[in-house]
C-alpha cells in the first residue's frame, strides 16, 4: 500500500521500516504501535492521496485482527474512443469476504513490447464497477499479477 503503483517505486516502505525499528529499538512495540507508524506513511503515499484515506485501519482490521481469505475476479472490456483512446471497463467482485470488506487491488496494463502501465482498483462489498481510460488497446489486463494480496483465487476475463 505504500508502492507508487504508477513506477512501482517501494522506497517508502523501507523508509517506513527504518523509521519503526528506529522508534521502538530496544522496546517493546505493539502491533498497534506498528499501525500507527504505517498510517503517517500511509497519509502521504500515492495511493492513500488518490483515494483519500488517511490510515490502514480499515487494512488491519481485516488483514491483523480478523480473518478471511477472498477471491477476487475482474471481468473487463475495451471500447474504442472518437478521441482515439481506449475506454477498459468492468467489474471486480471478491467472495469469501465479510460484507463491506475493502480492498485496494493493483491492476497491470500491457501494451506490448516494454510498454505497461499500472494502477489501483478499490474494491468495497461483493462488486465493484471501474473505468479507466487508456492511451491505446492493451494487449493484456492482470489484476494483481505480483500476487500482492493476500487472497485464495485471482482472475481476471476480458472480452
Amino acid at each position: 500500500m505504500l508502492t507508487d503503483p504508477n513506477s512501482g517505486e517501494g522506497q517508502a516502505f523501507f523508509n517506513m521500516m527504518t523509521d519503526f525499528v528506529s522508534r521502538y529499538r530496544d522496546n517493546t512495540a505493539s502491533s498497534d504501535d506498528f499501525r500507527n507508524v504505517v498510517n503517517e506513511y500511509f497519509a502521504k503515499s500515492p495511493i492513500g492521496r488518490k483515494y483519500g484515506m488517511t490510515n490502514l485501519n480499515w487494512l488491519f482490521a481485516e488483514e491483523v485482527y480478523q480473518t478471511a481469505l477472498p477471491s477476487y475476479e475482474l471481468q473487463y472490456k475495451l471500447e474504442d474512443q472518437p478521441d482515439g483512446k481506449v475506454m477498459l471497463s468492468g467489474t471486480i467482485t471478491q467472495q469469501n469476504a465479510p460484507e463491506g470488506w475493502l480492498m485496494i487491488l493493483p491492476v497491470k496494463i500491457s501494451f506490448g513490447g516494454k510498454q505497461e502501465a499500472a494502477g489501483t482498483v478499490l474494491v468495497q462489498g461483493a462488486s465493484s464497477p471501474f473505468q479507466i481510460k487508456l492511451p491505446m488497446r492493451p494487449k493484456k489486463v492482470e489484476l494483481d499479477p505480483d500476487h500482492w494480496i493476500i487472497s485464495e483465487k485471482v482472475s481476471t476475463k476480458g472480452n
